[in-house]
């Protein structure tokens, strides 16, 4: 018993080390309610605090509930928390080593608050992020809205609007000061969040080192825009002649959902199937696979919704939820024989996701 606890206690500190990420045990997994979150970030090496890092607060199921930044003595709070189930603090800065923790309850004081301090690490010189010249500016913001794309402008916390990018210029009125003209309309930086790994971050905080004045908090807007302000993720696209390049309309497109167990297996057919898969253990272990482990997933699909393709060819569809979705075409008229796939598409967040996916037909 004394050995088997001495390596597992060994193999813990190893991977905590190697991936700055500290399970909870299955004992701690516990709902409590936290009311006040404070604390203080440092870096682990000079001791001294660290300004606009990134402490997202997330519950056992992935759910995103607070995002909260350091000021420039490096402390962060947020009150009236509430209950949170198996809860894990996210910090992230640019050219730091992203660091994930439990919150225990434990750590509650005798007034249900948790304090605590946290200690992050600068990535190898080699890893680091390049800052960028001043005389940059306009072009690094450009790189933010590609046409085609789109982006989310908020005046408060209470609306946002979705603009889809026709096209885009940033403008410089003075040294290091910018707005974005946008499908000929002028947008403040501090107001536009644009999409970066899944969510949409403010443009000014991104673009902060290089801004001559403090836009981002200014604006008392938060990093990344909420996600009930988001609308219901699109999937669309145009269905057109191969060869000519026109617009099929008429041609009938069906959305389909995949069921909750995919069923995974390692060979060519559906003969080596070795077992199922619930849909949130697929999405966990998504990312985690290495090239070595990879897997083929055959999945069983639903109806979800039909379209039929305009005048210009064009369809979309609207999702809410996330999940592994496929579409189908039925072409019109001299179509009909035409060769097409049946793309599948995976759609990782319900809200805010932005899919294309066009058809091009041969007579």
């Amino acid at each position: 018993m004394y050995w088997s606890r001495f390596i597992y206690s060994i193999l813990v500190g190893v991977l905590f080390a190697r991936d700055q990420i500290l399970e909870l045990p299955p004992d701690k997994g516990v709902e409590f309610k936290l009311n006040n979150f404070r604390g203080k970030v440092f870096d682990n090496k000079t001791k001294e605090p660290v300004e606009d890092v990134s402490l997202d607060l997330y519950t056992g199921n992935k759910i995103l509930k607070y995002s909260l930044l350091t000021d420039e003595s490096g402390i962060f709070a947020k009150n009236n928390i509430g209950y949170l189930w198996k809860p894990r603090i996210v910090l992230e800065l640019e050219n730091y080593k992203p660091k994930t923790i439990p919150l225990l309850p434990e750590s509650l004081d005798s007034l249900g608050n948790i304090y605590a301090e946290y200690f992050i690490d600068l990535l190898p010189e080699n890893e680091r992020v390049v800052k960028l010249v001043r005389n940059t500016l306009t072009s690094r913001a450009e790189t933010f809205f590609i046409k085609g794309n789109l982006f989310y402008y908020t005046s408060n916390l209470r609306s946002a609007k979705k603009v889809i990018i026709k096209d885009a210029k940033a403008v410089q009125k003075r040294d290091n000061f910018i707005i974005m003209n946008v499908n000929g309309k002028n947008y403040d930086v501090s107001k536009c969040y644009v999409p970066q790994n899944g969510r949409y971050e403010n443009l000014s905080f991104i673009l902060k080192s290089l801004l001559s004045e403090p836009s981002f908090k200014d604006s008392g807007l938060p990093v990344y825009l909420p996600q009930h302000l988001l609308e219901p993720t699109v999937i669309f696209g145009t269905v057109f002649d191969k060869e000519t390049g026109d617009p099929i309309p008429g041609a009938e497109l069906i959305l389909s959902e995949a069921i909750n167990k995919p069923t995974s297996f390692s060979g060519s057919d559906s003969l080596s199937m070795t077992k199922t898969m619930p849909m949130a253990k697929y999405f966990a272990n998504l990312e985690r696979k290495g090239k070595k482990d990879k897997k083929f997933y055959n999945f069983q699909y639903n109806t979800f919704k039909r379209r039929v393709s305009d005048e210009n060819g064009r369809y979309a569809f609207e999702v809410n939820r996330a999940g592994i979705y496929q579409l189908e075409i039925s072409p019109p008229g001299i179509y009909v024989n035409a060769v097409r796939g049946k793309p599948n598409i995976l759609v990782k967040y319900g809200r805010g996701g932005w899919y294309k996916s066009n058809f091009s037909l041969k007579p």
